[in-house]
């Protein structure tokens, strides 16, 4: 089910971060897809700025996982920014604790969920982003699962 398709300019990153904000109590694993350079860290820092994130929030590519302190619905939480790009499976996944991250308390985005799929939860929200010819990008927010 589809709960946001937008189409947005740089310029309304805030914009689409707030909306993705105020949903966030849906489900605690966001996965986000999109070619490279599609904007997948842009919009999560961006997001992080919505949820009171005061530390620099920047690509995990290489640590595969940052972890931020911020605010959701005036409570503290934790939040994990996963990049699974250079994983090769589950067992290497299980390794670096995305486990621990995404089925622990707090929020988990997480960027390149197709590398290891069997780690994201059915009930994830569902983030895919593409480049439109015009320098804008596409945003499509779905629930998979049926509820």
């Amino acid at each position: 089910m589809n709960i946001l398709e937008r189409t947005y300019a740089l310029e309304e990153i805030t914009v689409v971060a707030q909306m993705l904000s105020e949903i966030l109590p849906v489900s605690k694993v966001v996965a986000f897809e999109g070619e490279l350079g599609a904007g997948k860290t842009t919009l999560i820092a961006e997001i992080c700025r919505c949820l009171r994130v005061k530390d620099s929030v920047g690509s995990p590519t290489f640590s595969i996982i940052n972890e931020y302190e911020g605010t959701l619905a005036e409570k503290p939480v934790r939040i994990y920014h996963i990049d699974m790009y250079r994983l090769a499976d589950e067992e290497e996944a299980r390794h670096a604790g995305i486990e621990d991250c995404i089925y622990g308390d707090g929020i988990s985005f997480v960027e390149w969920p197709s590398k290891v799929p069997s780690v994201i939860p059915d009930d994830a929200l569902h983030v895919e982003l593409s480049h439109m010819p015009d320098g804008e990008r596409h945003i499509v927010v779905r629930s998979i699962k049926n509820d």
